[in-house]
């Protein structure tokens, strides 16, 4: 553990890596101790994570996916609706009457019930009953665990393959301190979980190509394991289909059958498991944020014409009222999208969509999930940057380098964008003790630089290129920051790639006394932004705070 050098021990670089871990881990304990929203009355932050945890506790006490009774929940005075969340969806359920349910894909969700069913087993209590000490178990178990593991794994994987014992200390702590995962470690969240199954997918994927180009071969459970974790990914993000088709990209090279057989096995079970889950909370095959829009065709107003306004009895005439049942009490109101009536009939329980199109209107089954009385998803209701920025290029301004940048909250990632070109130029001698200059074995052909830490490091600068892209080609309802929140977490679970990309780059630095300065300037910024918000990580970041103290009419 050390050696001693006169009459001073020297400790170990091992042993003040886990020192780090251990305290960074007693301090997160700690904080998830003390969770608390403001009300003081559950250890719920935001509408965010209480959508996951009514469904959770609908989950694990009725067995069901409907959170009416849980929204409804009060304070102890009576007065608030303290499980109350704007993340929820309404529709039609199988007793034919519309309820509420939590708008998160539903596997994830599945996943946090499972670690909560256990821990009220043990504690003979409910999550409804004992909100503080079940709210806060789960999250011990389910957030810091895999985190505190991928710090230890992290930790293994720089003594193995960082020589420089400076670099290794600055990438262990941006690690542990200087990144928005710690930060949300403290709510329930799906960027977390599908960081920590991208890690595994990354780091499965860098050995199996690495193996391949030394003419090894890698285990199917390897194959397999790859496969699951890029499709968990992908259930935890979206937009990390991209990562997903890039690793099956370059393992293709490595071995075509074994991607097929292996990574297609374990990537089919994770797809037939989010849309069985799916199916199995709503009854449908898409995930909510699918119904936002009109439904299909399901009649026409003949005899009404285009200028004419609708009525609810020729809304009757069109329709099989045996399938459709619209009744003379149901009333004609304003849907929550532009230019779009809803036929809303309180006595049923059901609803139709009307849309003035060229020639007459037409009638469409009800798809809008998202539009419900006192919704906050109705375009009067939304407020601050949940309106969405109608400027497209000042959103992609803002989320890079500005009041929510990437770049701006955590400049460490600049480190990322040189090391990004080293690890393209270099290969596998990045990490020769970073001596960058030197001359390079030249890629045998295009199917060998692939193969190799070149092709990983493509592959993720093109995924965040991607996502930037996606993102900032969205329409405006959704160009709205992620919402209220510290950082841009849409783009969190590609934290531990672009921490593998800085890698060379810091390990340049390390050799040269203003970069070395420069990266602890990165350090701290990237620091402060990710630890000014752990009381609550759902708050705005502190460049936007600054922004509406000073321009307070133009950020409401």
């Amino acid at each position: 553990m050390t050696a001693v050098v006169g009459t001073s021990p020297v400790l170990d670089s091992r042993f003040l890596a886990r020192a780090l871990i251990v305290l960074a881990t007693i301090i997160q304990i700690a904080r998830i101790a003390g969770i608390t929203a403001p009300h003081g009355e559950l250890p719920f932050l935001s509408a965010n994570d209480r959508s996951r945890w009514c469904a959770i506790a609908a989950l694990t006490q009725e067995g069901v996916w409907e959170i009416d009774p849980y929204i409804d929940i009060l304070d102890s005075k009576g007065r608030s609706k303290i499980w109350n969340t704007i993340d929820l969806v309404r529709h039609r359920g199988a007793d034919g009457r519309e309820h509420s349910y939590s708008s998160k894909p539903p596997l994830l969700t599945l996943m946090y019930a499972a670690v909560c069913k256990p821990i009220t087993w043990v504690c003979g209590k409910t999550l409804t009953d004992e909100p503080f000490l079940i709210g806060r178990l789960v999250i011990l178990f389910a957030n810091l665990v895999p985190l505190v593991l991928w710090w230890f794994w992290l930790s293994g994987w720089l003594e193995k393959h960082v020589l420089d014992p400076w670099s290794r200390w600055m990438l262990l702590n941006a690690a542990v301190w200087g990144t928005f995962l710690t930060t949300f470690v403290a709510t329930l969240n799906n960027h977390l979980q599908g960081a920590m199954f991208f890690t595994v997918s990354l780091a499965l994927g860098w050995q199996i190509l690495n193996a391949t180009r030394i003419g090894q071969r890698s285990s199917w459970i390897a194959w397999f394991t790859v496969g699951v974790c890029a499709a968990m990914t992908v259930a935890c993000e979206l937009p990390a289909l991209a990562w997903a088709a890039a690793l099956a990209g370059l393992l293709l090279l490595a071995d075509w059958k074994r991607l097929l057989i292996g990574f297609g096995l374990g990537s089919a079970i994770i797809a037939a498991a989010f849309v069985g889950t799916n199916y199995w909370a709503h009854g449908d095959w898409r995930p909510p944020y699918a119904h936002r829009g009109l439904g299909t065709p399901i009649g026409n107003l003949d005899g009404i014409e285009r200028e004419a306004e609708p009525t609810v009895a020729s809304v009757i005439d069109a329709l099989d009222t045996s399938v459709y049942p619209i009744t003379p009490e149901a009333q004609i109101l304003p849907a929550r999208l532009e230019g779009v009536l809803q036929v809303v009939d309180d006595s049923t329980k059901f609803r139709v969509a009307l849309q003035r199109g060229e020639i007459g209107w037409t009638i469409y089954s009800w798809d809008d999930w998202y539009d419900y009385p006192k919704s906050y998803w109705l375009p009067e209701n939304k407020r601050g940057v949940d309106r969405g920025e109608p400027n497209r290029w000042m959103y992609l301004l803002h989320f890079t380098i500005g009041h929510r940048g990437v770049l701006s909250l955590t400049p460490w990632w600049l480190w990322s964008i040189a090391g990004t070109a080293i690890w393209v130029a270099y290969g596998p001698r990045a990490l020769d003790r970073g001596r960058i200059g030197e001359s390079s074995d030249a890629s045998r052909g295009l199917r060998s630089f692939l193969l190799s830490d070149r092709g990983i490091a493509l592959a993720l600068a093109a995924v965040t290129l991607v996502c930037i892209a996606f993102y900032t080609s969205r329409d405006v309802v959704d160009r709205n920051y992620a919402g209220v929140c510290s950082g841009f977490r849409w783009l969190f679970w590609l934290i531990p790639g672009w921490l593998w990309l800085s890698v060379p780059a810091v390990e340049w630095s390390a050799r040269h006394r203003w970069a070395r300065w420069a990266l602890y300037i990165a350090l701290a910024v990237s620091v402060f932004s990710a630890t000014i918000p752990w009381p609550n990580p759902w708050t705005h970041p502190w460049p936007y705070r600054v922004l509406m103290w000073c321009y307070p009419e133009n950020f409401q």
